[in-house]
Protein backbone atom coordinates (compact mmCIF):
# COMPACT_ATOMS: atom_id res chain seq x y z
CA UNK A 1 0.00 0.00 0.00
CA UNK A 2 2.85 2.75 0.83
CA UNK A 3 4.62 1.36 -2.49
CA UNK A 4 1.49 2.39 -4.42
CA UNK A 5 0.66 5.60 -2.63
CA UNK A 6 4.26 6.68 -3.46
CA UNK A 7 4.13 6.20 -7.17
CA UNK A 8 1.10 7.92 -7.11
CA UNK A 9 2.42 10.81 -5.43
CA UNK A 10 5.21 10.77 -7.56
CA UNK A 11 2.77 10.53 -11.34
CA UNK A 12 0.15 13.47 -9.76
CA UNK A 13 3.20 15.82 -9.92
CA UNK A 14 0.51 19.11 -10.20
CA UNK A 15 0.70 21.41 -7.46
CA UNK A 16 -1.22 24.25 -5.87
CA UNK A 17 0.07 27.32 -3.81
CA UNK A 18 0.68 25.34 -1.24
CA UNK A 19 2.90 22.82 -2.94
CA UNK A 20 -0.57 19.91 -2.43
CA UNK A 21 -1.31 17.88 -5.40
CA UNK A 22 -4.22 16.01 -5.48
CA UNK A 23 -2.84 12.96 -3.25
CA UNK A 24 -1.95 15.24 -0.65
CA UNK A 25 -5.68 16.83 -0.84
CA UNK A 26 -6.87 13.18 -0.76
CA UNK A 27 -10.16 12.33 0.63
CA UNK A 28 -11.38 11.75 4.12
CA UNK A 29 -12.21 8.20 3.64
CA UNK A 30 -13.32 7.70 7.52
CA UNK A 31 -15.22 9.07 10.22
CA UNK A 32 -12.61 10.16 12.31
CA UNK A 33 -11.42 12.82 9.36
CA UNK A 34 -8.21 10.97 8.97
CA UNK A 35 -5.63 12.03 5.70
CA UNK A 36 -3.27 9.59 4.13
CA UNK A 37 -0.68 11.67 6.10
CA UNK A 38 -2.00 10.84 9.44
CA UNK A 39 -2.57 7.34 8.14
CA UNK A 40 1.29 7.44 7.05
CA UNK A 41 2.06 9.14 10.58
CA UNK A 42 0.31 6.46 12.89
CA UNK A 43 2.12 3.34 10.69
CA UNK A 44 5.33 5.06 10.63
CA UNK A 45 5.65 4.84 6.48
CA UNK A 46 8.61 7.79 6.46
CA UNK A 47 8.61 6.95 2.66
CA UNK A 48 4.99 7.85 2.71
CA UNK A 49 5.12 11.46 4.72
CA UNK A 50 8.50 12.26 2.40
CA UNK A 51 6.33 12.19 -0.68
CA UNK A 52 2.72 13.61 0.23
CA UNK A 53 3.62 16.13 3.06
CA UNK A 54 2.42 19.53 2.39
CA UNK A 55 1.56 22.65 4.16
CA UNK A 56 -2.44 21.85 3.83
CA UNK A 57 -1.91 17.87 5.32
CA UNK A 58 0.35 18.71 7.91
CA UNK A 59 -2.13 21.46 9.21
CA UNK A 60 -5.21 19.04 8.60
CA UNK A 61 -6.78 18.17 11.95
CA UNK A 62 -8.69 14.90 12.91
CA UNK A 63 -11.74 14.65 14.68
CA UNK A 64 -10.06 14.77 18.05
CA UNK A 65 -7.86 17.70 16.89
CA UNK A 66 -4.75 15.80 15.73
CA UNK A 67 -2.18 16.78 13.64
CA UNK A 68 0.12 14.22 11.95
CA UNK A 69 2.87 15.52 14.35
CA UNK A 70 0.39 14.32 17.67
CA UNK A 71 -0.63 11.45 16.09
CA UNK A 72 3.02 10.17 15.40
CA UNK A 73 4.24 11.14 19.25
CA UNK A 74 0.94 8.87 20.47
CA UNK A 75 1.60 6.06 18.51
CA UNK A 76 5.66 6.34 19.25
CA UNK A 77 6.81 6.66 15.63
CA UNK A 78 10.01 8.32 16.39
CA UNK A 79 11.44 8.14 12.69
CA UNK A 80 8.08 9.54 11.42
CA UNK A 81 7.87 12.34 13.95
CA UNK A 82 11.53 12.90 12.84
CA UNK A 83 10.35 13.07 9.22
CA UNK A 84 7.02 15.02 9.77
CA UNK A 85 9.31 17.34 11.89
CA UNK A 86 11.58 18.30 9.12
CA UNK A 87 8.50 18.86 6.73
CA UNK A 88 7.02 21.44 9.57
CA UNK A 89 9.77 23.39 9.29
CA UNK A 90 10.15 23.53 5.59
CA UNK A 91 6.31 24.92 5.33
CA UNK A 92 7.33 27.64 7.64
CA UNK A 93 4.54 26.00 10.37
CA UNK A 94 6.25 26.32 13.56
CA UNK A 95 2.77 27.19 14.96
CA UNK A 96 2.09 23.10 14.62
CA UNK A 97 4.04 22.55 17.50
CA UNK A 98 2.40 24.28 19.82
CA UNK A 99 -1.12 22.83 18.68
CA UNK A 100 -3.00 20.53 21.30
CA UNK A 101 -5.97 18.08 21.04
CA UNK A 102 -8.92 17.61 22.25
CA UNK A 103 -7.85 16.89 25.72
CA UNK A 104 -5.11 19.63 25.56
CA UNK A 105 -2.12 17.69 25.22
CA UNK A 106 0.72 19.38 23.79
CA UNK A 107 3.85 17.54 21.81
CA UNK A 108 5.82 17.59 25.44
CA UNK A 109 2.22 15.82 26.93
CA UNK A 110 2.14 13.30 24.94
CA UNK A 111 6.14 12.53 24.52
CA UNK A 112 6.45 12.51 28.33
CA UNK A 113 2.83 10.23 28.74
CA UNK A 114 4.66 7.42 26.21
CA UNK A 115 8.23 8.16 27.59
CA UNK A 116 9.87 9.21 24.48
CA UNK A 117 13.02 10.76 25.73
CA UNK A 118 13.91 11.57 21.77
CA UNK A 119 11.03 13.57 20.72
CA UNK A 120 11.51 15.56 23.75
CA UNK A 121 15.23 16.14 23.01
CA UNK A 122 13.82 17.14 19.22
CA UNK A 123 11.80 19.38 20.48
CA UNK A 124 13.63 21.06 23.08
CA UNK A 125 16.65 21.46 21.24
CA UNK A 126 15.26 22.33 18.03
CA UNK A 127 15.87 26.22 16.21
CA UNK A 128 11.83 26.19 17.52
CA UNK A 129 12.77 25.75 21.15
CA UNK A 130 11.74 28.61 22.34
CA UNK A 131 8.43 28.76 21.40
CA UNK A 132 7.67 25.11 22.88
CA UNK A 133 5.45 25.90 26.05
CA UNK A 134 6.96 23.76 28.73
CA UNK A 135 4.64 24.61 31.17
CA UNK A 136 1.40 24.38 29.69
CA UNK A 137 -1.57 22.58 31.19
CA UNK A 138 -3.95 20.18 29.47
CA UNK A 139 -7.50 20.07 30.37
CA UNK A 140 -6.32 17.85 33.81
CA UNK A 141 -4.21 20.75 35.11
CA UNK A 142 -1.13 18.82 34.27
CA UNK A 143 1.62 20.15 32.36
CA UNK A 144 4.51 17.63 31.06
CA UNK A 145 6.64 17.79 34.33
CA UNK A 146 3.45 16.79 35.95
CA UNK A 147 3.09 13.40 34.02
CA UNK A 148 6.52 12.93 34.75
CA UNK A 149 6.35 13.21 38.23
CA UNK A 150 3.39 10.97 38.73
CA UNK A 151 5.72 8.30 36.87
CA UNK A 152 8.62 9.27 39.35
CA UNK A 153 9.54 5.48 39.91
CA UNK A 154 10.25 5.31 36.25
CA UNK A 155 14.00 5.64 35.33
CA UNK A 156 12.54 7.23 31.96
CA UNK A 157 9.99 9.59 33.60
CA UNK A 158 12.73 11.00 35.62
CA UNK A 159 15.24 11.42 32.76
CA UNK A 160 12.50 13.33 30.79
CA UNK A 161 11.62 15.27 34.04
CA UNK A 162 15.42 16.25 34.57
CA UNK A 163 15.38 17.45 31.04
CA UNK A 164 12.02 19.09 31.22
CA UNK A 165 13.31 21.15 34.18
CA UNK A 166 16.45 22.32 32.78
CA UNK A 167 14.88 23.54 29.76
CA UNK A 168 12.14 25.49 32.03
CA UNK A 169 15.14 27.52 33.96
CA UNK A 170 16.59 28.28 30.77
CA UNK A 171 13.74 29.49 29.27
CA UNK A 172 12.91 31.54 32.58
CA UNK A 173 16.10 32.41 32.78
CA UNK A 174 16.68 33.95 28.95
CA UNK A 175 13.21 35.85 29.92
CA UNK A 176 13.77 37.34 33.16
CA UNK A 177 17.15 36.51 34.53
CA UNK A 178 16.60 38.50 37.62
CA UNK A 179 14.23 36.75 39.03
CA UNK A 180 16.23 33.31 38.63
CA UNK A 181 18.84 34.64 40.22
CA UNK A 182 16.60 35.39 43.04
CA UNK A 183 15.42 33.06 45.16
CA UNK A 184 12.74 35.07 47.39
CA UNK A 185 10.90 36.12 44.20
CA UNK A 186 7.94 34.44 42.53
CA UNK A 187 5.28 32.24 44.19
CA UNK A 188 5.79 29.40 46.11
CA UNK A 189 5.76 27.27 43.36
CA UNK A 190 6.42 23.08 43.88
CA UNK A 191 6.65 22.17 40.58
CA UNK A 192 9.91 24.18 39.72
CA UNK A 193 11.59 21.81 42.42
CA UNK A 194 13.28 17.83 41.49
CA UNK A 195 11.21 15.03 42.09
CA UNK A 196 13.36 13.45 44.82
CA UNK A 197 13.38 16.87 46.63
CA UNK A 198 9.63 17.37 46.02
CA UNK A 199 9.40 13.63 47.54
CA UNK A 200 11.56 14.58 50.60
CA UNK A 201 8.93 17.84 51.34
CA UNK A 202 5.99 15.76 51.11
CA UNK A 203 7.78 13.10 53.55
CA UNK A 204 9.00 15.69 56.33
CA UNK A 205 5.60 17.56 55.68
CA UNK A 206 3.54 14.09 56.38
CA UNK A 207 5.82 13.63 59.97
CA UNK A 208 4.56 17.23 60.75
CA UNK A 209 1.22 16.73 60.09
CA UNK A 210 1.54 13.26 62.33
CA UNK A 211 3.22 14.62 65.03
CA UNK A 212 0.59 17.76 64.99
CA UNK A 213 -2.22 15.24 64.71
CA UNK A 214 -0.85 12.94 67.52
CA UNK A 215 -0.25 15.67 70.23
CA UNK A 216 -4.23 16.60 69.41
CA UNK A 217 -5.34 12.58 70.41
CA UNK A 218 -2.71 12.92 73.19
CA UNK A 219 -3.28 15.59 75.71
CA UNK A 220 -3.01 14.19 79.28
CA UNK A 221 -6.98 13.88 80.74
CA UNK A 222 -6.00 15.94 83.77
CA UNK A 223 -4.41 18.59 82.18
CA UNK A 224 -7.58 18.75 79.56
CA UNK A 225 -10.28 18.41 82.04
CA UNK A 226 -8.47 21.20 84.56
CA UNK A 227 -8.85 23.34 81.69
CA UNK A 228 -12.49 22.61 81.19
CA UNK A 229 -14.32 26.16 82.58
CA UNK A 230 -17.84 25.47 80.82
CA UNK A 231 -19.81 27.82 80.40
CA UNK A 232 -17.77 30.72 81.32
CA UNK A 233 -17.34 33.83 80.26
CA UNK A 234 -14.34 35.83 79.02
CA UNK A 235 -13.69 39.36 77.88
CA UNK A 236 -11.87 40.26 74.17
CA UNK A 237 -8.71 41.50 76.28
CA UNK A 238 -8.57 38.05 78.52
CA UNK A 239 -7.12 36.59 74.07
CA UNK A 240 -4.43 38.59 74.08
CA UNK A 241 -3.50 38.95 77.89
CA UNK A 242 -3.26 35.18 78.07
CA UNK A 243 -5.78 34.23 80.34
CA UNK A 244 -7.95 32.20 78.56
CA UNK A 245 -7.53 28.30 79.50
CA UNK A 246 -3.66 27.23 78.55
CA UNK A 247 -5.12 24.05 75.91
CA UNK A 248 -6.79 26.86 73.65
CA UNK A 249 -3.72 28.38 72.95
CA UNK A 250 -1.63 24.78 72.47
CA UNK A 251 -4.60 23.72 70.18
CA UNK A 252 -4.73 26.95 67.89
CA UNK A 253 -0.89 26.02 67.27
CA UNK A 254 -1.26 22.59 66.78
CA UNK A 255 -3.98 23.55 64.58
CA UNK A 256 -2.27 25.79 62.29
CA UNK A 257 0.73 23.34 61.88
CA UNK A 258 -1.41 20.79 61.43
CA UNK A 259 -3.70 22.55 58.50
CA UNK A 260 -0.88 24.20 56.84
CA UNK A 261 0.94 21.05 56.52
CA UNK A 262 -2.08 18.97 54.96
CA UNK A 263 -2.52 22.35 52.37
CA UNK A 264 0.85 21.57 51.55
CA UNK A 265 0.84 17.96 51.14
CA UNK A 266 -2.31 18.90 48.47
CA UNK A 267 -0.18 21.50 46.50
CA UNK A 268 2.24 18.43 45.96
CA UNK A 269 -0.39 15.49 45.23
CA UNK A 270 -2.45 17.83 42.77
CA UNK A 271 0.15 16.62 40.06
CA UNK A 272 -0.50 12.99 40.67
CA UNK A 273 -2.30 11.23 38.42
CA UNK A 274 -4.38 9.14 41.61
CA UNK A 275 -5.41 12.91 43.29
CA UNK A 276 -8.71 12.55 43.62
CA UNK A 277 -8.52 9.34 45.60
CA UNK A 278 -5.57 11.41 47.72
CA UNK A 279 -7.40 14.78 48.23
CA UNK A 280 -10.60 12.77 49.53
CA UNK A 281 -8.14 10.73 52.06
CA UNK A 282 -6.82 14.21 53.13
CA UNK A 283 -10.63 15.56 53.66
CA UNK A 284 -11.31 12.80 55.94
CA UNK A 285 -8.47 13.37 57.84
CA UNK A 286 -8.92 16.59 58.42
CA UNK A 287 -12.30 15.76 59.09
CA UNK A 288 -11.36 13.80 61.98
CA UNK A 289 -9.23 16.39 63.37
CA UNK A 290 -11.58 19.24 63.50
CA UNK A 291 -14.03 16.41 65.44
CA UNK A 292 -11.13 15.54 67.56
CA UNK A 293 -10.35 19.07 68.02
CA UNK A 294 -14.27 20.14 69.03
CA UNK A 295 -13.88 16.85 71.92
CA UNK A 296 -10.89 18.68 73.10
CA UNK A 297 -11.90 22.71 73.44
CA UNK A 298 -13.08 23.68 76.46
CA UNK A 299 -16.69 25.30 75.64
CA UNK A 300 -17.04 28.99 77.04
CA UNK A 301 -17.83 31.99 75.37
CA UNK A 302 -15.83 35.35 74.50
CA UNK A 303 -17.45 38.73 75.09
CA UNK A 304 -16.15 41.42 71.91
CA UNK A 305 -18.68 44.30 72.25
CA UNK A 306 -22.04 43.81 71.70
CA UNK A 307 -21.27 40.34 70.22
CA UNK A 308 -20.13 36.83 71.80
CA UNK A 309 -18.25 34.32 70.13
CA UNK A 310 -18.16 30.67 71.32
CA UNK A 311 -14.59 28.69 72.10
CA UNK A 312 -14.47 26.76 68.94
CA UNK A 313 -15.41 29.79 66.60
CA UNK A 314 -12.99 32.06 68.21
CA UNK A 315 -10.18 29.26 68.02
CA UNK A 316 -10.40 28.10 64.10
CA UNK A 317 -10.21 32.47 64.01
CA UNK A 318 -7.32 32.35 65.35
CA UNK A 319 -5.85 28.92 63.49
CA UNK A 320 -6.26 31.27 60.68
CA UNK A 321 -5.19 34.51 61.22
CA UNK A 322 -1.98 32.65 62.93
CA UNK A 323 -1.58 30.96 59.41
CA UNK A 324 -1.90 33.49 57.21
CA UNK A 325 0.16 35.73 59.04
CA UNK A 326 2.67 33.56 59.68
CA UNK A 327 3.11 32.32 55.57
CA UNK A 328 2.91 36.04 54.98
CA UNK A 329 6.09 37.05 56.90
CA UNK A 330 7.46 33.82 55.80
CA UNK A 331 7.07 35.04 51.68
CA UNK A 332 7.98 38.90 52.54
CA UNK A 333 11.38 39.70 50.85
CA UNK A 334 14.70 39.19 52.30
CA UNK A 335 14.81 43.48 52.98
CA UNK A 336 11.56 43.54 55.29
CA UNK A 337 12.22 40.33 57.19
CA UNK A 338 15.66 41.79 58.29
CA UNK A 339 13.49 44.92 59.14
CA UNK A 340 11.36 42.96 61.18
CA UNK A 341 14.12 40.69 62.90
CA UNK A 342 16.18 43.99 63.48
CA UNK A 343 12.86 45.17 65.24
CA UNK A 344 12.45 42.10 67.53
CA UNK A 345 16.30 42.68 68.53
CA UNK A 346 15.94 46.06 69.14
CA UNK A 347 12.30 45.55 71.35
CA UNK A 348 14.51 42.38 73.51
CA UNK A 349 17.25 45.12 74.14
CA UNK A 350 14.58 47.38 75.44
CA UNK A 351 12.95 45.43 77.60
CA UNK A 352 16.17 43.82 79.06
CA UNK A 353 17.30 47.56 79.54
CA UNK A 354 14.21 48.26 81.61
CA UNK A 355 14.04 44.71 83.38
CA UNK A 356 17.96 45.67 84.63
CA UNK A 357 17.18 49.60 85.42
CA UNK A 358 14.37 48.23 87.22
CA UNK A 359 16.51 45.31 89.12
CA UNK A 360 19.27 48.38 90.05
CA UNK A 361 16.69 50.82 91.32
CA UNK A 362 14.85 48.22 93.45
CA UNK A 363 18.50 46.87 95.07
CA UNK A 364 19.22 50.70 95.83
CA UNK A 365 15.95 50.76 97.65
CA UNK A 366 15.98 47.67 99.70
CA UNK A 367 20.03 49.11 100.53
CA UNK A 368 18.79 52.39 101.65
CA UNK A 369 16.23 50.86 103.29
Amino acid sequence: MSNELIELAKKDSIQNQHGCTSMHRAPVEDDALTTPLHRAAVNGDTGVITEIACSESLAKLTSNDETALILAVKNSQINAFKILMEETKKHNLERLFTATDKEGNSLLHLAAQNKLTPIVNLLLESSYSHIIQINSKNNEGQTALDICNANSQDDVSKEIGSILERAAARQQSARDPEQISDPTSGSWNFTRFPIETRNGILTVLGMIATAFFTAACDFPNGFVKGNHPQGQKFDAKDVISGNLPTVVYLMVFSSAGFMTAMAAITVLVWALQLRRILLFLVICICVVYVMLVDEVTPKFSVSVGKFSISSIALMWSLVAALSLTGISILSMREKCTSSLWRFIVWLSMKRANWWGSNTVEDSEASSIG
